[in-house]
C-alpha cells in the first residue's frame, strides 16, 4: 500500500481533475439552487452531517462538468451507500470533531494545547485508526466489496507515536494522568495527603464547635476556594480563624479557623505547582505533536469528506436513490424519477409519488409540455432539473438505475415570477431578460428549463416572440424542457424537427390531472373543464366558449380527443400485454401438465405390458405343468378340476387388472349428430362433458362440476376409444386448445351492428370465453340511447356463469363499454 502523503492535496478526486476551470459550470441566475429547491436538499444534507467539516462541504457544493470527477464522486457515495445498507458493522462515525482551533495552535511557536484540546485530538486520531482497521488486511473482503470507497482512504495511514504519546499523558477522561512525569505524581500525592490532614483536623473542630452550638445546621461551606465554618453570627467572636463571607441575612459568617490555616496555604501552593507542571507536560507534547501538523490537518479533511460523503449516501437511501449511467451522445432517458422533495413528503404522508419518464436526444432535444394548471408541468421541470443538478454535484438521483444523463456545461433557468419593483422590472421585462441571456450563451452543451414560455403578456404577441425564441434556440442546438399554454408554439414543435411535444395527462372523467407525462403529442389546458370543477357558473362558462375562436377551439377540443383516446389505447395495450402474459403463463403450466400426464400414461402401458408379460409367462409355465401331470396322471379327473379352477382364478385376476387400466380413457369422434348424453368436446378442446338440454342452436353441457351454454357449432360428439401406441393426436388436441386460448380476445366492438347481430357476436364470445375458462370479458357497444346497451344487459341475465356487469372507467370509456365477469 502505498505511503500517505500528509502534505499532498487530499481531496475526493484525484489530482487530475485539479484544472476546475476547464470543467468550470455556468449557471443562471445565480439563484439557481433556490429556483429548482435544491437548497432545501442542502438544508436535509447537512442536518444528516455530524460534523462542522461536512457542513462545510454541504454549503460549498457546485455543479462540475467532469465526467470523471462526476463517476468517481457517484461511485464513492453508492459504495457508501451499500456499506449503510448491508454492512453489519458500520463505519465508524464517532468523534468526527473539528480541529481547526487547534491546528491554528499548534501553528504558532512555543503555544500549548490545553487538556480538552488534546483529548478532541486524540478522540479524532482514535476514529481515524478505527477508520485504517475497517479497510486493514490485504484479505478484507471490504476492499472488493467498496472498491471506490476504499480506493479514497487507501493513502490514508494513522500517526501511532502521536497516538502513543497521548495516551501516555491522557487518561480516558482526557486528563492529564499523574503518572505523565515524577514530578507531577510527587505533587498530588503530597495534595492528596495534605487533604486528608485537613479533613482530621476540620473534622475535630466542628465536632468541638458543634458541642458549643457555635455552629449552623450546614456547619461547612467553601468560600473563595478555601473551606470555612458556617458560624452562627453571634458566637463569631468565639472562633479564632480569618473571616472569608457572611450569608446575605448576616446571621452567619463564614470563618477558616486559624489551626487550617497553614494546611489549607499549604495545599494551594501544591495545587499551583500542579497547574505548572501540567502546563510544563502539555507544552513538551505540543512541541512532541507539532511535526505531524500535516497529518492532523488531512485527519481534518478526510473526516469531513467522509461525513460530506456519507451525508450523501443517508440522503439516497432516504430518497431510494440510485446510481445512474453517463450518457457519451448527450443522450437522456430518466426512468421512474421522482421529485425528492415531494417522494419525501409523500413518504411522510404515506402518499404515492407519480414517478416521471422521459428522454432527450440528439434527435429530439427540446421537449415542449403543454398540459392544464396544476398538473404536474412545473413539477416535472423542477425535477429534470434536480436530476442534473444531483448528478453534476456527484449524488445519487432518485430514479432507476438503468437511468442515463448526459453532463452539461451550462444551465439556464427561467421559472417563477422575478417581478422587482426596487429594479422597475416587470415579470415579462424579467423573462426578455433571462430570454437575452439564454439566447447570448447557450449552446449544444446547454440544458434549458423554462416555465410558462412566452406568459407575462399579450398572448398574440408573447406567443409570437416566445416562437422566435424557440426557433433561435433550437437552431444553437440546445436541450432542454419547455412548458407552456401556447397553441403556436404547440404546433411550431409538430413541425420542428429536433423538438418534441409532451402533454401532461388528465382524467376527463373527474377533471383532474394524472400528473403522468406522455411524450409525442400537445395537450390541452383544459381551461373549461377547470372552470367546471372549480364551481363557476354555467352560463359565464358558455358564454366564454361563444367567444373563443373557432379554429383555436376545434384545435383545442382535438387535442383533448386525441388524449382521451390514446389513454384509452394505451388501457387496452396493458389489458393485452397482461392477458398474453396469462396466457404464456397458462401455456407452460398446460405444457407441465401434458409432459406429466404423457409420462403417467407411458408408465401405465409398460406397468400394463408387464404384468401381461408376467401373465403369459405363468400361464405358459402353467400349461406345460399341466401337460407333464396329464402325461403322468391321465386318469385322475381331480387333476383336471384343479387346473380348471386355476384358469378360472386366472380369469378373474386379469378381469380386475384390465378395468383398472380402463381408468386411463381415450376419445375419439363419432360422427354422430349432437342429442342429449351425447359425449362432446369443445373444437380445439381436449375436455369432454355430457350434454344435459339442447336448445335450438344451443347446448347447455356439464364439465365436470360446471354447467354452460355452447353453441353447437362449436361442439363435436366423441366416444370412447382404444388407447393408442402414439400420443401425437393426443398432444395434438391440447396444443390446439392452448392455441385457442393464446388467440382469444376477450374483448368485442359491436358499435354499428344490427341488434340480433350484436347479441349472436356477444354470445358467441361469451360461449367461448366460458369453455375457455376466461374471467372476464368487455364489450364495446357505444353510448347513444343506450338502446343496445340495455339488450346487451338483458341477455347476459339470461347467464348463470355471469357473476356481475359493470360499466368501464370514465377515462377509458365509461357507460358505452360494459364489463362482464364470468364464474
Amino acid at each position: 500500500m502505498p505511503k500517505f502523503n500528509p502534505t499532498a492535496p487530499y481531496t475526493t478526486t484525484s489530482m487530475k481533475y485539479a484544472d476546475k476551470d476547464k470543467y468550470k459550470t455556468d449557471l443562471y441566475p445565480k439563484d439557481l439552487f433556490t429556483k429548482l429547491e435544491f437548497d432545501k436538499i442542502q438544508e436535509l444534507l447537512t442536518a444528516k452531517c455530524v460534523s462542522p467539516m461536512g457542513k462545510e462541504l454541504v454549503a460549498a457544493m457546485n455543479l462540475t462538468a467532469n465526467p470523471d470527477e462526476i463517476l468517481q464522486q457517484l461511485r464513492q457515495t453508492h459504495d457508501f451507500k451499500q456499506l449503510q445498507l448491508f454492512e453489519e458493522q458500520g463505519f465508524p462515525a464517532g468523534n468526527y470533531l473539528d480541529l481547526k482551533e487547534e491546528i491554528m495552535l499548534l501553528g504558532v511557536e512555543n503555544s500549548a494545547l490545553n487538556e480538552q484540546q488534546f483529548f478532541r485530538v486524540y478522540q479524532v486520531l482514535k476514529t481515524v485508526e478505527e477508520i485504517v482497521r475497517f479497510f486493514a488486511g490485504q484479505q478484507n473482503e471490504r476492499r472488493q466489496k467498496y472498491p471506490h470507497l476504499f480506493a479514497m482512504l487507501e493513502r490514508l495511514t494513522l500517526s501511532k507515536e502521536l497516538l502513543h504519546e497521548l495516551k501516555l499523558v491522557l487518561d480516558d477522561n482526557g486528563k492529564v494522568r499523574s503518572d505523565a512525569s515524577k514530578e507531577l505524581l510527587q505533587i498530588r500525592r503530597s495534595i492528596t495527603a495534605r487533604f486528608s490532614d485537613l479533613e482530621r483536623k476540620f473534622n475535630a473542630i466542628i465536632a468541638e464547635y458543634k458541642k458549643y452550638g457555635w455552629l449552623t445546621d450546614s456547619a461547612e461551606s467553601i468560600r473563595n476556594g478555601r473551606r470555612v465554618l458556617a458560624v452562627v453570627a453571634e458566637h463569631k467572636r468565639k472562633v479564632k480563624g480569618i473571616v472569608h463571607d457572611e450569608s446575605g441575612t448576616g446571621s452567619t459568617t463564614y470563618i477558616e479557623p486559624e489551626a487550617t490555616v497553614y494546611l489549607s496555604n499549604e495545599i494551594t501552593e501544591l495545587q499551583q505547582a500542579e497547574k505548572r507542571e501540567i502546563f510544563r507536560i502539555l507544552r513538551q507534547l505540543t512541541q512532541q505533536a507539532r511535526p505531524h501538523l500535516p497529518a492532523i490537518k488531512q485527519y481534518r479533511q478526510i473526516l469531513g469528506l467522509l461525513d460530506f460523503v456519507r451525508a450523501k449516501a443517508m440522503f439516497a437511501i432516504d430518497t431510494n436513490a440510485s446510481m445512474p449511467r453517463l450518457s457519451s451522445d448527450k443522450s437522456m432517458e430518466i426512468f421512474n424519477a421522482r421529485h425528492p422533495l415531494l417522494y419525501l413528503k409523500n413518504k411522510t404522508l404515506k402518499k404515492r409519488t407519480v414517478p416521471l419518464t422521459f428522454s432527450l436526444s440528439i434527435a429530439d432535444r427540446l421537449l415542449v409540455v403543454s398540459g392544464p394548471n396544476a398538473g404536474g408541468k412545473s413539477v416535472l421541470l423542477k425535477t429534470v432539473g434536480l436530476m442534473q443538478v444531483m448528478l453534476q454535484t456527484g449524488m445519487l438521483i432518485p430514479a432507476d438505475d438503468h437511468s442515463i444523463l448526459p453532463v452539461f456545461r451550462n444551465i439556464f433557468v427561467d421559472i417563477g415570477d422575478e417581478q422587482s419593483i426596487e429594479n422597475d422590472l416587470s415579470t415579462y421585462s424579467s423573462r426578455l431578460r433571462n430570454m437575452r441571456y439564454f439566447t447570448e450563451f447557450a449552446n449544444a452543451k446547454t440544458l434549458l428549463l423554462i416555465d410558462e414560455f412566452g406568459s407575462g403578456t399579450d398572448p398574440a404577441l408573447g406567443g409570437a416572440i416566445a416562437e422566435a425564441i424557440l426557433e433561435y434556440l433550437n437552431k444553437k442546438f440546445c436541450y432542454g424542457v419547455i412548458t407552456t399554454h401556447y397553441s403556436n408554439i404547440k404546433v411550431y414543435a409538430t413541425n420542428t424537427p429536433g423538438i418534441i411535444n409532451g402533454c401532461m395527462l388528465f382524467d376527463h372523467a373527474n377533471l383532474q390531472p394524472l400528473y403522468k407525462l406522455d411524450v409525442g403529442k400537445p395537450g390541452s389546458s383544459f381551461a373549461f373543464e377547470l372552470a367546471v370543477k372549480s364551481g363557476l357558473n354555467d352560463a359565464l362558462i358558455q358564454n366564454a366558449k361563444s367567444k373563443v375562436n373557432a379554429e383555436y377551439k376545434e384545435f383545442d377540443e382535438l387535442l383533448s380527443n386525441l388524449q382521451r383516446e390514446k389513454q384509452a389505447v394505451i388501457e387496452r395495450e396493458r389489458i393485452a400485454a397482461q392477458k398474453e402474459e396469462q396466457y404464456q403463463k397458462l401455456l407452460t403450466e398446460y405444457t407441465a401438465k401434458n409432459e406429466t400426464l404423457e409420462q403417467n400414461r407411458k408408465k401405465i402401458l409398460l406397468e400394463a405390458q408387464q404384468k401381461a408379460q408376467a401373465y403369459l409367462e405363468d400361464a405358459n409355465r402353467k400349461f406345460e405343468n399341466m401337460v407333464r401331470e396329464w402325461n403322468e396322471n391321465k386318469e385322475e379327473k381331480t387333476i383336471i378340476k384343479k387346473i380348471k379352477a386355476e384358469i378360472e382364478a386366472d380369469k378373474a385376476r386379469l378381469s380386475e387388472e384390465v378395468e383398472e387400466l380402463k381408468e386411463v380413457i381415450y376419445f375419439k369422434k363419432s360422427g354422430k349428430p349432437i342429442d342429449i348424453d351425447s359425449l362432446v368436446q369443445v373444437r380445439g378442446s381436449n375436455e369432454v362433458g355430457r350434454v344435459l338440454e339442447l336448445r335450438k342452436n344451443m347446448a347447455i353441457v356439464q364439465f365436470d362440476q360446471i354447467k354452460t351454454h355452447i353453441s353447437t357449432k362449436e361442439l363435436e360428439v366423441v366416444e370412447r376409444a382404444e388407447p393408442k401406441k402414439e400420443s401425437s393426436s393426443y398432444n395434438a388436441n391440447l396444443y390446439n386448445t392452448l392455441q385457442v386460448k393464446s388467440e382469444f380476445k376477450n374483448n368485442i366492438d359491436i358499435r354499428g351492428m344490427r341488434r340480433e347481430e350484436a347479441l349472436k357476436a356477444v354470445e358467441d364470445l361469451l360461449d367461448k370465453a366460458l369453455m375457455l375458462s376466461v374471467g372476464e370479458v368487455k364489450i364495446i357497444h357505444g353510448i347513444g340511447d343506450g338502446i343496445l346497451r340495455r339488450a346487451i344487459r338483458d341477455l347476459l341475465k339470461n347467464y348463470r356463469a355471469v357473476k356481475s356487469v359493470s360499466d368501464e372507467e370514465p377515462q377509458y370509456g365509461g357507460a358505452g363499454v360494459s364489463i362482464v365477469e364470468l364464474n
